[in-house]
């Protein structure tokens, strides 16, 4: 059997009462770092997956409204001639003035917000801001591909049209022009880099968000209720 010296030994204590290195020492912060950048990065991708799905429910809902405002008015489709806010206002003629009751407040007041109409990370409203919602006026009525889905041509215009007062088509006739409803967007979230704003602005428009409502990608709703991601040109992901 080997026995340790007593200098052994004692060199052996100076040597854990020293403690770390300093390499040792700068590898551990430099794991601390990265373990807390990849929380922090998977905590805002969860964060953003939460609102696209708050935003997903939101357009279903409204697109429900839509369905039930449509089957309790012979089939018209309900005006959008003041837009797509989320706040009401007596007298107006937004998309909000008609499907309140179905988004479950009978008699709102002045300035009752709806958060359904709203994209949850920008909150925006006509009192304060640009809409964060966009009804799509025009919709594509041919059978081939869209060159241009904010400004399709031909095209036929569901919710009527505010330049000419336009009244709204029935849901069949709109339907049964489309083609391909599934394809055919009925709303998007709506910011600065929307395509639909190429070449015309209108008043509100330094209100709006400078960016996509999900970073890389907006919502939009289409015809048959499906919601479904978005690029930048309204193109499909």
């Amino acid at each position: 059997m080997k026995y340790q010296n007593s200098n052994e030994l004692k060199g052996a204590a100076r040597r854990k009462s020293q403690g770390f290195t300093l390499t040792e020492l700068m590898v551990v912060i430099l794991i601390i770092v990265v373990l807390a950048a990849l929380s922090f990065s998977g905590y805002k991708r969860m964060k953003s997956n939460a609102s696209a799905m708050v935003d997903m429910n939101d357009m279903r809902t409204v697109y429900s409204a839509i369905n039930m405002y449509t089957a309790d008015n012979n089939g018209f489709l309900p005006t959008a001639f003041s837009g797509v806010g989320p706040e009401y206002y007596k007298g107006k003629k937004g998309l909000v003035n008609s499907i309140h009751p179905y988004l479950g407040v009978d008699e709102p007041e002045d300035g009752h917000y709806f958060k359904e109409l709203a994209s949850e990370n920008f909150k925006k409203s006509t009192a304060d801001g640009g809409p964060s919602m966009l009804i799509m006026q025009q919709v594509y009525s041919g059978r081939g591909e869209i060159e241009n889905p904010s400004r399709p041509e031909p095209s036929i215009l569901p919710f009527g049209y505010p330049t000419n007062h336009r009244a709204p088509m029935r849901w069949s006739a709109a339907i049964s022009k489309m083609g391909n409803p599934s394809m055919r967007l009925m709303m998007t979230e709506n910011d600065s880099l929307h395509p639909n704003y190429n070449g015309s602005t209108p008043g509100w428009f330094d209100g709006l968000a400078d960016e996509m409502a999900h970073g890389s990608y907006r919502l939009g709703l289409y015809w048959d209720g499906r919601v479904g991601k978005l690029d930048i040109n309204l193109n499909p992901r």
